[in-house]
């Protein structure tokens, strides 16, 4: 029988650290799978890229899942005997670095596009420079982590991260990657404001407020890239990052989804924020669907064609009522007239 002896403080370390990210990416990966189910049931006529977009988000975080699942049967079943004073870098785990670059660059490029829209379209400078800045910037921070992903399957040693040309290549992928997601957030916060959409819809409590700026303005891309970003350059010879690593293309996933789940429906088609507008004079939205909501203006303007209407037709009665009135008279003027003459 083979002697188990305490595991070091770096070995439990590393353990703890694969299985909290497992944790993170399976929580995180149940979180996609609704959210395509509830997109697939409510948008069933929405645009076809739009669909396929879902689609290939889904199948790469589900084989991104699998991955993770991988290594952690590979390290904490396989490797149960073996010391894991350091973590070596196992084909699955460095084709899973791949997966954690391309689907943020999915997400950013879907993001880059719907600021396109929201910023003025093509008749604008603004947009177009937008754009190229964010799609730039994504190009960036995904050929830098191509680049990252290639050094990882020749060291092998995730300790190797600590070398200065590591650490300045990931730096370089994910410091642009917040970059992007900093630029997706202002100018999406900027385009929809209230000055520039006055009759756009707002969301309604405490609750969906947050969870607006989070999901569609890309706070939440802010905040989990510069997490990342700042765990790796503070201790890139740790362990840590690998946890925040493995949750990064969910949290991306499920950002994108979120925003699209968010949009309301009206015959199966998805309509983006802007194209859902408010009652100006402060009607109460009474949760009614967007085909069956009637506008103010139209109503107050159907209600006074109607009155106007019946003043016609009350107008026309009275007028023939003194019609027949005076012809009554007529005729009992003529017969007098005719006993007198008799």
């Amino acid at each position: 029988m083979i002697g188990l002896s305490s595991p070091s403080p770096a070995e439990v370390e590393n353990l703890v650290v694969i299985f909290v990210g497992f944790a993170l990416a399976t929580f995180l990966y149940g979180l996609t799978f609704f959210q395509m189910y509830l997109y697939f049931s409510r948008y069933s006529n929405d645009l076809t890229r739009i669909k396929v977009l879902v689609g290939a988000l889904f199948v790469l975080d589900t084989t991104s899942t699998c991955l993770v699942s991988g290594i952690v049967y590979y390290y904490l079943i396989e490797m149960f005997y073996v010391s894991m004073d350091v973590i070596y870098a196992t084909p699955t785990f460095c084709i899973q670095g791949l997966f954690s670059v391309l689907i943020p660059l999915i997400a950013q490029v879907f993001f880059a596009g719907r600021l396109y829209t929201i910023c003025g379209g093509p008749t604008t400078i603004t947009s177009r420079s937008v754009r190229i800045v964010v799609l730039f910037c994504a190009f960036i921070a995904f050929v830098f982590g191509l680049i990252s992903v290639g050094k990882s399957f020749q060291q092998r040693q995730l300790s190797s991260f600590a070398l200065p040309s590591m650490v300045i290549i990931a730096g370089i992928s994910q410091g642009f990657a917040a970059v992007a997601n900093i630029i997706i957030c202002i100018a999406s916060c900027w385009s929809l404001r209230p000055a520039r959409y006055p009759d756009i819809r707002k969301p309604e409590g405490v609750l969906p407020n947050p969870v607006v700026l989070i999901v569609n303005r890309g706070l939440g891309l802010v905040v989990i890239q510069l997490a990342y970003l700042g765990v790796f350059i503070a201790s890139p010879g740790k362990p840590y990052w690998i946890a925040v690593q493995m949750a990064i293309p969910r949290i991306y996933a499920n950002t994108v989804l979120g925003l699209l789940n968010s949009r309301q429906v009206r015959h199966g088609v998805g309509l983006n924020e802007e194209e859902t507008f408010s009652d100006r004079h402060g009607s109460r939205n009474d949760g009614t669907p967007p085909a069956l909501r009637f506008d103010h203006q139209s109503l107050k303007a159907t209600q006074q064609s109607s009155s106007f209407s019946q003043q016609g037709e009350s107008s026309r009665g009275s007028e023939i009522e003194e019609a027949s009135k005076s012809y009554t008279d007529d005729q009992n003027l003529e017969s007098i007239r005719s006993h007198c003459s008799a």
